[in-house]
């Protein structure tokens, strides 16, 4: 949803899906196990998540300038049984560009 409260200024808001391609474990620690790290390797997150995400666009002339963050309403775990971390993403972007 686009709303323009001000000549050159876009706010924007909306619901997001995202959708688990491909997932890589990375541990540089030396402090974890094969045992620790092997927790990680668990089926039991959640694929597919709802969350909602919102901008502000600023459009001078043909240039533009634009933020937006997200965040996931729901946690990665599946059913509740998974010892991995819970936890919810949250992302950032700026954005600049020329119009042609």
């Amino acid at each position: 949803m686009q709303f323009k409260p001000v000549p050159y200024t876009t706010l924007l808001f909306g619901p997001q899906y995202s959708f688990l391609l491909r997932q890589t474990d990375r541990f540089e620690a030396g402090g974890l196990s094969e045992e620790d790290q092997d927790d990680f390797s668990n089926d039991n997150i959640r694929k597919n998540i709802f969350g909602l995400s919102a901008g502000i666009d600023i459009n001078i002339n043909r240039f533009v300038l634009g933020g937006r963050v997200a965040w996931d309403l729901q946690n990665n775990h599946g059913d509740g049984t998974s010892d991995t971390p819970r936890y919810k993403n949250v992302w950032g972007q700026i954005t600049g560009g020329f119009r042609f």
